[in-house]
C-alpha cells in the first residue's frame, strides 16, 4: 500500500511558479527554464518508478515516496521505500539519457554532445542505507534487513557496468526489471523478523519526520519581489490582471470569465513568497482595492486562520501542493 502517495515535488511547483510570474524577457528566465527542464527529468523519472511499483501487490509493502528524513543537523532524501516483515528496500530513480557507464568511484553520463561525471549512485544509496539505520536506531525502532537498488527509469539509456563489477550488476537495473529484481530479494530474505504492527510503527515514525524541504525561490534565482507579476492571471490567455467585478474575474485581453481564477495566484503566492499571508498582503498580489472583497473570496477556501480579525493570518494547506 502507499502511505506516502507520489505527488509533483514542491521545488517543481516553486520554478513553474516562478515562471508564470516573471516576463518572458527577464534576464533569469533562461535559468529557470533550464531549472525547470531538470526538476520534470527527475519528475518523469520517479513516475516512472511509481507505475513500475503500482504493479506489485499492495499487501506486500508499505511504500513511502519522497521522503526527506534527519540526520543530526542535517537531512538525506529518498525517493522511494519499500517496507515489509522480512526486508526495507531503498529506491534511488535515475532518469539519465544516453550512454551510461558505471565505475567504482564514478558514473560517466555521455550524450551526442556532452560528457558529464557524477557520484557512483550505489556510494550514494549505500550511505542513505547507514543513514536510515541510524535513524532507526536512534527512533529505538526494531532492527530489520535493508538493500537499495539504483533504478534506471529512462528506457532508452544505455547501461554498461564495468566488467567484474559484481555490486553494481547486483543492485542496478532497469525500470522493467525491478519488479524481477525485488521478487530476488524477497527470496532471499524469506524469515520474518518483525510483525506487521511493528513495520505500521516504522511507517508512521517515518511520515512524522518527513520534512520536506522548502527553498526560498527568490533568493535561489536572485529575484527582486518587484519583479513578480501581481494580479489573477487569465487562465485561458495568462493576461494579468484580470479585473474584479461583481464576484467574477474578467479578462480584459480574452473577455474570459471566472469564478474562481484567484486559486492559482493565491496558490502562486505561497509558493513564491511564504506559506501565510495577511489580508492586505494578498489583497495587494491579487490588485483587490477592497478588503471585503479579498475576504469574501478567501471565505470560500477554509484556509486556517489565526490572530485578530484585523490582522488575521491565514495559513497555507497542511497538505499543499
Amino acid at each position: 500500500m502507499f502511505d506516502k502517495n507520489f505527488t509533483t515535488p514542491i521545488s517543481l511547483l516553486q520554478a513553474e511558479a516562478l515562471e508564470r510570474r516573471l516576463k518572458i524577457n527577464h534576464e533569469k528566465m533562461s535559468e529557470i527554464k533550464n531549472n525547470i527542464k531538470i526538476l520534470k527529468s527527475g519528475y518523469n523519472g520517479e513516475k516512472e518508478l511509481n507505475y513500475q511499483l503500482g504493479q506489485i501487490p499492495h499487501h506486500k509493502y508499505h511504500i513511502l515516496h519522497d521522503l526527506r528524513l534527519p540526520a543530526g543537523e542535517t537531512f538525506f532524501q529518498i525517493d522511494v521505500l519499500l517496507l515489509a516483515p522480512n526486508i526495507l528496500i531503498i529506491l534511488d530513480g535515475k532518469n539519465h539519457s544516453g550512454k551510461i557507464t558505471i565505475e567504482k568511484n564514478q558514473m560517466i553520463q555521455e550524450t551526442a554532445d556532452t560528457r558529464e561525471i557524477y557520484e557512483n549512485p550505489i556510494s550514494q544509496t549505500n550511505r542513505h542505507k547507514i543513514l536510515l539505520r541510524n535513524w532507526t536506531e536512534r527512533n529505538k525502532l526494531p532492527p530489520i534487513f535493508m538493500e537499495n537498488l539504483v533504478v534506471f527509469t529512462r528506457s532508452s539509456s544505455e547501461i554498461i557496468i564495468t566488467p567484474g563489477y559484481k555490486e553494481a550488476e547486483n543492485k542496478i537495473c532497469k525500470s522493467h526489471d525491478l519488479i524481477k529484481k525485488i521478487e530476488e530479494l524477497e527470496g532471499y530474505y524469506k524469515k520474518i523478523w518483525v510483525s506487521e504492527q511493528d513495520i505500521l510503527k516504522v511507517s508512521n515514525q517515518l511520515l512524522r519526520d518527513h520534512t520536506p524541504k522548502r527553498v526560498d525561490i527568490l533568493k535561489l534565482f536572485q529575484i527582486r519581489e518587484s519583479d513578480i507579476i501581481i494580479g489573477v492571471q487569465c487562465p485561458e490567455c495568462l493576461f494579468a490582471p484580470m479585473d474584479y467585478i461583481r464576484n467574477r474575474w474578467i479578462c480584459p485581453a480574452c473577455q474570459i470569465i471566472s469564478k474562481d481564477a484567484h486559486t492559482r495566484a493565491i496558490y502562486d503566492y505561497f509558493l513564491i513568497f511564504k506559506p501565510w499571508f495577511t489580508n492586505s498582503e494578498i489583497r495587494k498580489f491579487l490588485n483587490l482595492s477592497s478588503p471585503r472583497a479579498a475576504g469574501y473570496i478567501l471565505s470560500f477556501l477554509n484556509f486556517t486562520r489565526t490572530g485578530r480579525t484585523s490582522d488575521s493570518i491565514y495559513h497555507q494547506p497542511i497538505l499543499f501542493p
